[in-house]
């Protein structure tokens, strides 16, 4: 890899159909060489399935590939997601937290059903595992029959009467421990990252514990800039990943081009000369 530099346009965060994605794997690196990103990491939720189909493509571009996958854990009853990047595709470590997630997901999904049903709508279960195929079960899928169905107006209504955090918060501690997650992972040539810290439920005093713990359980990058992040955010978060000694890491969190997400490749700029690069050891 070419030496680590301001001009390398770097994407570190992007999801495809594998988990909650609207593209391809394929078409995912294809956006990320038309925006001309020079290195760039597939990050699905609890999945490796989409990485070898967009390291083959991104190897018939030209283009630097890193393997990534978005882990979900959690922190004192609090969901989190963790971003893994640059491990190996057989590392058995790995392997066994994105199996026990998996399986996670499907009960989970279950446990919706049920939920809903009780509630008094039907059982949508079957019907959303078939709408998820390849990708990841998740609530969207169950709002997306919510609407197809006509039970709701649309999905922003379906979260906001049956599936958002208030209305499902028994299934939120579900999660594997962080603890146990970066325990099992640290060591392993990895870059483990904490994913959009400014997205949790945190003050900046309990965030300051959550990265306390995160480092001193083997965590070793603090994703600084998320897709459209606040710059003040960002500033603030250059400034943690520097008390914490956490390397800084960035990405667009692109899912697609319908919702809230920037393009691949963008993101709220940051201050490169001022942290570490989680980029730079990996040269």
């Amino acid at each position: 890899m070419p030496e680590a530099a301001s001009y390398r346009k770097v994407d570190l965060h992007t999801h495809s159909i594998r988990s909650d994605g609207r593209f391809s794997p394929t078409e995912l690196v294809d956006l990320a060489v038309e925006q001309q990103v020079t290195l760039f990491a597939l990050t699905d939720h609890d999945t490796i399935d989409g990485l070898a189909e967009a390291r083959q493509r991104a190897d018939h571009h030209g283009l630097d590939f890193i393997n990534g996958v978005e882990l979900s854990t959690q922190w004192q009853g609090i969901p989190l997601h963790m971003v893994a990047l640059n491990f190996a595709m057989d590392n058995v470590a790995l392997r066994n937290i994105v199996e026990q997630n998996q399986a996670i997901r499907l009960d989970r999904a279950r446990r919706i059903a049920d939920l809903l049903v009780k509630q008094g709508l039907p059982d949508l279960f079957d019907e959303a595992v078939a709408l998820a195929g390849e990708s990841q079960l998740g609530r969207p899928h169950f709002a997306h029959l919510l609407v197809v169905k006509g039970l709701v107006k649309d999905t922003n209504k379906a979260f906001d009467r049956y599936l958002g955090n208030k209305k499902l918060g028994q299934l939120r501690d579900v999660w594997p421990e962080l603890e146990d997650v970066l325990t099992a992972l640290s060591g392993q040539g990895m870059t483990l990252v904490l994913a959009h810290p400014k997205r949790y439920p945190l003050t900046v005093t309990k965030l300051k514990r959550l990265l306390g713990d995160f480092k001193k359980w083997g965590g070793t990058g603090l994703e600084v800039a998320s897709g459209n992040e606040r710059p003040d955010h960002v500033r603030l978060l250059e400034r943690l990943s520097q008390e914490f000694e956490l390397e800084a890491s960035v990405g667009s969190d692109y899912h697609g081009p319908f919702g809230p997400w920037m393009q691949v490749g963008k993101f709220t700029q940051i201050h490169e000369s001022e942290v570490d690069l989680v980029w730079r050891s990996w040269v």
